[in-house]
């Protein structure tokens, strides 16, 4: 099977390498990375490869443990999608250098890692790309997978390959495993137990903010709200969650003077609608940096505060979840040391949510009635949530296989 996949690839390639290679030629980045041209001026230590933007964010979790422990350490970091490429330019530090992943036929995949000459690759969850595996193996490069998965119906679509997945499974040298029915699944095709290790889900091991009383108190005075205050942040919201929100806040604002609401809509050109809802509410409103206190509502009209305002918030609503829409990022204010509420439309965000209420980061709240009882609850100390802080040195996910990945360079 592998034989025929190889040849498959092969023709494919001859296919498109005439205009493959003209627009490589015009300096297209997409073409030059799918060629495994000009991946990287000098050898590198580490080849990291993630599908696209949630495997990119795994990597950048665990290049930032590397980096720490080893700050010399020469890495590159490949994806499939422009989105994951986008993502690994603007979050990997400038030295680590990012390109398209090469197209996974034998003679393009030799030529990258020539050019790169790793002393290790790590690939990130799912990706299993023959051509790949077998031009570190035939260099003796060791191959580790991280955060590893595999879903009940890829266990299925897999049995058909069974002899040759085995065959790819032996060359890899180390697997670390979201989960034990992630482990028991590539087991099912072969793989050596003592290869294997469960070490729970790397994307939950982001660093956490930076938080001081200094800080907090600065960004509740850029947004018009005294220490005394109560502060909800409702961030990433979409239509229909504002009107549940004011109306929530109108309800409970006669017992609880104190409780102030900040909502940052999803999309900054719906902030003329947010408005007119806080006007028709009747609750005195501001928008952010108005300089002045705030009465009950601050709107905010401007990008790239929504991870300040977690931050100095007391509780978070994030939007997305009380309507169909599947949920925006719920980690942001856990990230903040700031519990959060979410709906019951989680499709996008459903692991999240999961390890939110397992660890009771945060609850969810399926209506309008059940978020102004969890408010109230938490305003009087009847709901305790807890607060996110860093997992003890050495014991997470990325940790443990960070201090694999560097032990083993230092063999390899």
């Amino acid at each position: 099977m592998i034989f025929l996949y190889r040849i498959v690839t092969y023709l494919l390639y001859l296919l498109v390498y005439p205009w493959a290679r003209f627009q490589a030629a015009r300096g297209n980045d997409l073409w030059r990375g799918r060629l495994g041209t000009g991946l990287s001026s000098k050898p590198v230590d580490l080849w990291m490869h993630a599908a696209s933007v949630g495997e990119v964010r795994v990597l950048t979790n665990l290049m930032a443990y590397l980096f720490k422990a080893r700050p010399q350490i020469r890495v590159h970091a490949t994806a499939i999608t422009r989105t994951g490429v986008e993502t690994a330019r603007s979050l990997l530090p400038r030295r680590v250098s990012v390109s398209f992943l090469p197209l996974d036929v034998a003679g393009v995949m030799d030529r990258a890692m020539e050019q790169l000459r790793p002393r290790m690759v790590v690939v990130a969850e799912t990706e299993i790309w023959p051509n790949l595996i077998r031009a570190a193996a035939n260099r003796k490069i060791p191959v580790v997978l991280v955060n590893g998965r595999m879903s009940e119906s890829s266990q299925r679509k897999y049995r058909f390959i069974s002899g040759s997945l085995r065959g790819l499974l032996s060359s890899y040298d180390r697997f670390f495993f979201k989960s034990e029915a992630d482990r028991d699944r590539y087991l099912s095709f072969g793989l050596s137990p003592d290869r294997a290790s469960v070490t729970g889900d790397m994307k939950f091991d982001a660093p956490l903010a930076l938080k001081s009383r200094e800080w907090v108190d600065e960004i509740r005075t850029e947004v018009g709200i005294a220490a005394e205050h109560f502060l909800l942040v409702a961030g990433s919201t979409r239509p229909g969650e504002e009107a549940i929100l004011l109306d929530v806040l109108a309800d409970l604002r006669n017992r609880y003077p104190q409780l102030r609401l900040v909502l940052a809509p999803r999309h900054l050109e719906r902030l003329g609608e947010v408005e007119q809802l806080t006007v028709q509410s009747g609750l005195p409103r501001c928008f952010y940096g108005d300089g002045k206190l705030c009465g009950a509502v601050s709107l905010v009209d401007r990008m790239g505060v929504l991870n300040d305002l977690y931050l100095a918030a007391d509780l978070a609503f994030v939007g997305g979840t009380l309507v169909d829409i599947g949920g925006h990022n719920i980690l942001e204010p856990v990230w903040a040391h700031t519990p959060v509420l979410f709906g019951p439309y989680l499709d996008n965000v459903a692991e999240a949510a999961e390890y939110i209420t397992a660890n009771k980061y945060g609850r969810l709240v399926k209506s309008a009635g059940e978020l102004g009882q969890a408010i109230a609850d938490v305003i009087e100390g009847r709901l305790e949530l807890n607060v996110k802080e860093e997992e003890e040195t050495g014991r997470s996910a990325t940790a443990v296989a960070g201090k694999y990945i560097l032990e083993r360079l230092n063999h390899a």
